[in-house]
């Protein structure tokens, strides 16, 4: 990024940087396991009601 380039280059912020990046890996991983489960719940529903009909 941009705004890390300015933040200079001591192993302080590397560590910092790396640690945050594996928070954000984590959060994306979590988010898309709630969509795939969200998506999946919705296509079961979809299929109940494919069925009652």
């Amino acid at each position: 990024m941009a705004s890390d380039a300015a933040d200079g280059t001591d192993a302080g912020a590397g560590d910092a940087d790396a640690a945050g990046a594996s928070l954000v890996d984590r959060w994306t991983a979590l988010d898309r396991g709630w969509q795939a489960l969200a998506l999946g719940v919705g296509i079961v529903a979809a299929h109940l009601v494919g069925q009652a009909l």
